[in-house]
């Protein structure tokens, strides 16, 4: 007989990254509560609600593990990010940055969990979503800017496309 595993412990990987999420945004400026969960269902496209009951808890362990601190104003509860958060703040980055940058060498830990179809499916979408950030990091560079980057894009798309060329020639004279 199988045993389910709770979904609680899937949903606490997702409360660490809104844990980090919610510290990056105090970075940037004091937040209300309502703003931090109107800012996350914005930020996913509605797909993490995140409710009063989920966030308020999370924010209170944070301030109790001194990574921000709360207050009220006007009757409402204000949050900052304190400095012990922003050095909390800056190791995740680091260590985020240092993932991505190093994709390859745990691309093989990934295949063999989740297996090569989804990780074919899971890179394709990662195709789409970097076209999606590059439409809109190029609306926000100056002309000098955007065309460097995108000179630098079209250079490793030419670079892909003689790969892809190749392989369906291999492909198809099987």
């Amino acid at each position: 007989m199988s045993r389910q595993v709770p979904s609680k412990q899937y949903s606490g990987t997702l409360h660490g990254l809104m844990r980090f999420y919610v510290l990056h945004l105090l970075s940037k400026r004091k937040y209300y509560g309502y703003e931090i969960m109107e800012t996350i269902r914005e930020k996913t496209g509605g797909a993490w609600n995140f409710s009063s009951g989920a966030l308020y808890p999370l924010l209170k362990r944070m301030e109790r593990d001194g990574l921000i601190k709360g207050y009220s104003e006007g009757g409402r509860n204000v949050y900052e990010i304190t400095d012990d958060g922003k050095v909390a703040l800056a190791g995740v980055k680091d260590k985020l940055s240092s993932l991505l940058e190093n994709w390859d060498n745990y691309r093989g830990i990934l295949e063999d969990f989740v297996g090569r179809n989804q990780l074919v499916k899971i890179s394709l979408i990662g195709y789409q979503n970097q076209f999606r950030f590059l439409k809109d990091a190029v609306k926000l560079l100056g002309p000098s800017e955007a065309s460097d980057l995108l000179k630098r894009v079209k250079v490793e798309l030419d670079s892909q496309m003689i790969w892809i060329d190749d392989k369906l020639n291999e492909v198809n004279e099987k």
